[in-house]
């Protein structure tokens, strides 16, 4: 894009969305009044927070063939596939969650399941984004240093 590499121009927003998502599904699980206030919003967010991490990542996979590795950039690339997986499983949980514990999710799919679906779906999403936050702040710890040394 005009000369520039789309990786460090996207990263910035990958990272911000996937945080917002990640402590949104916290608010959500630990507060549940968050869960009437975020809405269908919440996994929204998780979902385009996971597909802008990933196709952040799949442009620093192109960046990296043009500038050559090194073992910082190698795990930088690790921790930005672990950062995009990370992402989707947050995703996933995020939208499950929302369908076990939102009263249209509970009408029209989660309404046979056992309560303490939505409980364990709670759980596995918080944990999830956990993960998210640490890849991500792994990745870009690497990140940075790679192109600012240190």
């Amino acid at each position: 894009m005009l000369g520039l590499p789309v990786h460090p121009l996207l990263v910035h927003f990958a990272i911000v969305l996937l945080l917002l998502a990640a402590g949104a599904q916290l608010l959500v699980v630990v507060l549940p009044r968050f869960r009437r206030w975020l809405g269908w919003g919440m996994p929204l967010l998780a979902v385009v927070a996971a597909v802008v991490a990933r196709v952040t990542q799949s442009f620093g996979e192109i960046l990296l063939q043009s500038v050559g590795s090194s073992q910082i950039l190698e795990e930088h690339g690790a921790w930005g596939v672990r950062t995009g997986v990370a992402g989707i499983i947050l995703a996933v949980l995020s939208v499950l969650h929302w369908v076990a514990t939102s009263p249209w999710g509970r009408s029209r799919w989660a309404g046979r399941w056992p309560g303490w679906v939505g409980t364990a779906l709670g759980v596995l999403a918080a944990v999830a984004a956990v993960w998210a936050v640490v890849a991500v702040t792994l990745a870009g710890h690497t990140g940075a240093t790679s192109v600012w040394g240190g």
